[in-house]
C-alpha cells in the first residue's frame, strides 16, 4: 500500500530543507508537485528509503537499491543541460572567492551567511538565489570584463532586469536556463553594479546584454569553468547544507576535484554525510569518504557510464584558526552601493566599451 501522502510529503520536505534552507512557502509546494509526477511504487521507493540505512555508502558500499534518476529529479533536480551547469557552477565558484572582500558594517554580530537560500526548479533550467550582502561581493568577482586581454570574471555571463529580480545567462546558450537573484530592485542592481565598478576598475549597463566577445568566445572554448562542472552545480544547488558559516572558500582542485573550506557551520562529517544521501546528495551510486584528523573530509565519487571519478575535499577550520587568505579593504565600495541606492534616481556610471 503506498505511504500516507502528507506524512510522506512532510520528510522529504524537512530533507530537502537541510539542502536548501526553502521556506514552506516554496518548499510544499515543490516537493507536493515532484511527488505527484512520481508513480505509487516510486513513492514506495522513497519511503523504503528514508526508513533503511545509507550510511555503509560512506565506506564505498551502496546498501539500498539504485534508486532511477527520476525519483531524485523529483525530490531535488540537478541541472542536465551543459551551459547551465556552467552558469551554476560559476557562480559557486564566485560565491568561494569573495571570503576575502569585507562585509559591510553591521551591528549583527551572527555569522552573515553567504547564501540564506537556494530555490532549484523541478527540471534543472532555473535556480533562485536569496543572497542579501553577499550579492554585490559575488557580481564583482563573476560579471565579464577584461584585463590585459584576458577575461576575468564568467565569460558570456548577461544579466537581464525584471520587476524584483536580476536573471544571470549565459549569452552563448541556446537553452533558457538561468540563475535568478531574488529581490533585486533596479536601484539594488544599480548599486551592485557601482559596487563592481569600484572593486574591479570596469563599468557595465544595467541592462547588461550585449553580443558575446571574441575574446569572450576564446575563453569559452578555452574552458570557462575549470574543475568538474556538474558536481560544482549540483553543489550549488545543496549549498545550505554547510549551515551558516563565518567564512567560506570554494575552489577548483584540478580537473576532476572541488576543495570546500569553512569555518563555522557543520561538521565536515555531517556535511560529507548530507552529500551521499541516495535520495538527495550528490548523484552517484557509489562513493569513498575518508577522513583525516584536522577536520578534513574527502568523499570519492566513483564515476559510473563513462563519467570521470570526482573529488570533493571537505575542511572546516576552528573559529579560533585565522582565516587562509588576506582580508581586502571595501569601503569605498559599500559606499558607492549606498551613495546609489540612496539616488532618486540612481543611475550607472557610463559604460565603458567592452573590448572584443
Amino acid at each position: 500500500m503506498p505511504p500516507h501522502r502528507l506524512s510522506l510529503v512532510n520528510r522529504v520536505a524537512l530533507l530537502r530543507r537541510s539542502y536548501t534552507g526553502e521556506t514552506d512557502s516554496s518548499l510544499l509546494p515543490a516537493v507536493e508537485s515532484g511527488l505527484r509526477s512520481l508513480t505509487g511504487h516510486d513513492r514506495v521507493a522513497i519511503l523504503e528509503t528514508l526508513n533503511g540505512g545509507f550510511e555503509t555508502r560512506l565506506l564505498g558500499e551502496n546498501s539500498l537499491v539504485p534508486l532511477d534518476n527520476h525519483i531524485r529529479r523529483a525530490l531535488l533536480a540537478d541541472a542536465t543541460e551543459p551551459t547551465q551547469q556552467q552558469l551554476e557552477a560559476g557562480i559557486l565558484f564566485a560565491l568561494g572567492n569573495i571570503a576575502p572582500y569585507q562585509w559591510p558594517e553591521t551591528t549583527v554580530e551572527a555569522p552573515m551567511p553567504v547564501c540564506m537560500m537556494v530555490r532549484p526548479d523541478s527540471d534543472g533550467t532555473q535556480t533562485v538565489l536569496h543572497l542579501r550582502a553577499s550579492a554585490p561581493l559575488m557580481i564583482a568577482t563573476l560579471l565579464p570584463r577584461v584585463v590585459d586581454g584576458t577575461v576575468h570574471g564568467l565569460a558570456g555571463l548577461r544579466a537581464r532586469m525584471c520587476r524584483r529580480n536580476v536573471l544571470l545567462h549565459l549569452a552563448d546558450s541556446s537553452s533558457p536556463g538561468s540563475v535568478s537573484l531574488s529581490s533585486t530592485t533596479y536601484n539594488r542592481w544599480a548599486g551592485m553594479l557601482g559596487f563592481a565598478r569600484v572593486v574591479t576598475g570596469h563599468e557595465w549597463p544595467v541592462p547588461f546584454d550585449t553580443p558575446v566577445t571574441q575574446l569572450e568566445r576564446a575563453a569559452i572554448a578555452a574552458g570557462r569553468v575549470p574543475g568538474p562542472v556538474p558536481v560544482a552545480s549540483a553543489l550549488l544547488r545543496r549549498l545550505r547544507i554547510l549551515g551558516t558559516t563565518v567564512w567560506l572558500t570554494i575552489q577548483p582542485d584540478g580537473s576532476t576535484g572541488l576543495r570546500v573550506s569553512w569555518s563555522g557551520g557543520r561538521t565536515a562529517a555531517q556535511v560529507a554525510t548530507a552529500l551521499v544521501h541516495p535520495l538527495t546528495g550528490l548523484p552517484g551510486d557509489q562513493f569513498i569518504v575518508t577522513p583525516t584528523g584536522d577536520e578534513t573530509i574527502t568523499i570519492t565519487a566513483q564515476g559510473t557510464g563513462g563519467a570521470a571519478t570526482v573529488r570533493v575535499v571537505l575542511h572546516r577550520a576552528p573559529l579560533t584558526a585565522p582565516p587562509p587568505f588576506t582580508r581586502i579593504d571595501t569601503k569605498a565600495a559599500w559606499a558607492e552601493l549606498d551613495r546609489v541606492m540612496d539616488s532618486p534616481h540612481p543611475r550607472p556610471a557610463k559604460p565603458a566599451a567592452f573590448a572584443s
